[in-house]
């Protein structure tokens, strides 16, 4: 028989995939139902390994025996889908009345944010199976009950601060940067890529100009809100609005697919140390579609004479160092200062200017 379950679970690809291959992870969304013990004398390994078969015993409510199974996880990562397929087996005890077990967890982007878990099970336990069904049927919620209350704290130290930021009120919700539709200038509306796209205004504004869009960030929470201010804006004229929200850690995880490469790519003030903002650069460069275009703006080193808050210093790049970066990769570079007008300390209106880079490939 077939149990077939899906649900959302508030963490990026990664962390999902990283705690379906923990074995503490499986024991809290078990019990305390089921409780099991390793039968190695090492206790559970510190993660499961695809192609290694675990032996572990099981017991009801942690006081009934229910004999032992073998734990066989077989796992594979292609693009932005996981699977984690275990095809175990009953050793002893009532376990052992379950003749063929095949559990399939399957990971996917739920393309709003949190990251969409399918959950199967198949098994067959001769004339036992309809009872059993029942049993793991209920078990079956209750795990993805735990696995969704558990998600928040897979989440990274990083991913768990911004989220906290975009917890409390909104705070670009809506509005595009100043150098966006001056940056685009010119480009056939297609598949665009928006790295750190916070609450959404540029992906929104894209979307809005007829782009295909994709849109990435560290925060849950901020892409949350990007969605539900898309869906607002939905209901309110009827108008298209094709915006994938996919949460990761672009300095750590693969950027998204599909596409395999975009025909625009932004990152406007991903700042950070130096190695961390190269390696994000060189990753945006490498999903950019012969021919695209990739948009990288800053702040200028130059406004913390201004008064205006910006990030320190070693955090911040200015226009020769994108220059050097790109000058071997591109087919045309165009590095410029862009002024505009904010907000100063005290609220009185002072000048800013952003470092633009419009990189050709």
């Amino acid at each position: 028989m077939k149990i077939s379950l899906t649900t959302e679970l508030d963490a990026s690809l990664e962390e999902a995939w990283d705690a379906l291959h923990d074995p503490d992870v499986f024991q809290k969304v078990s019990a305390p139902f089921l409780r099991f013990r390793a039968d190695a004398a090492t206790g559970f390994p510190d993660r499961w390994k695809s192609g290694n078969t675990y032996v572990v015993h099981a017991s009801a409510l942690g006081l009934i025996p229910m004999g032992s199974q073998e734990i066989n996880p077989t796992t594979t990562n292609e693009g932005m889908r996981r699977e984690f397929r275990d095809n175990g087996r009953g050793l002893t005890g009532a376990l052992a009345a379950v003749s063929s077990f095949q559990h399939t967890m399957a990971l996917e982007p739920s393309g709003v944010g949190p990251t969409t878990l399918h959950d199967t099970l198949e098994f067959q336990a001769g004339i036992l199976t309809p009872f059993m069904w029942l049993g793991f049927r209920l078990f079956w919620a209750w795990r993805h009950a735990k696995m969704r209350s558990l998600a928040r704290y897979w989440r990274s130290a990083d991913a768990t601060r911004w989220d906290s930021r975009y917890s409390g009120k909104a705070m670009w919700s809506g509005k595009a940067n100043a150098a966006l539709e001056k940056a685009v200038e010119g480009l056939t509306t297609s598949h665009a890529l928006d790295v750190g796209a916070g609450e959404g205004g540029d992906a929104l504004w894209l979307a809005e100009q007829g782009w295909n869009v994709t849109a990435t960030d560290l925060s849950l929470q901020a892409l949350k809100r990007g969605e539900a201010e898309r869906q607002s804006r939905v209901t309110r004229d009827h108008l298209p609005r094709m915006i994938r929200w996919i949460t990761l850690d672009a300095v750590t995880d693969p950027l998204p697919t599909p596409p395999a490469q975009y025909d625009l790519v932004l990152s406007f003030f991903g700042h950070g140390p130096t190695e961390m903002r190269h390696g994000l650069w060189k990753a945006m460069a490498g999903v950019v579609a012969p021919g695209g275009r990739l948009v990288i703006v800053g702040h200028s080193p130059r406004d913390v004479d201004a008064g205006v808050q910006r990030p320190p210093l070693e955090m911040m790049f200015d226009a020769a160092e994108l220059r050097e970066f790109f000058a071997s990769r591109a087919s045309s570079l165009r590095v410029e200062s862009w002024q505009r007008e904010q907000p100063g300390p005290e609220g009185e209106p002072v000048m800013v200017a952003d470092v633009v880079a419009i990189i050709q490939f």
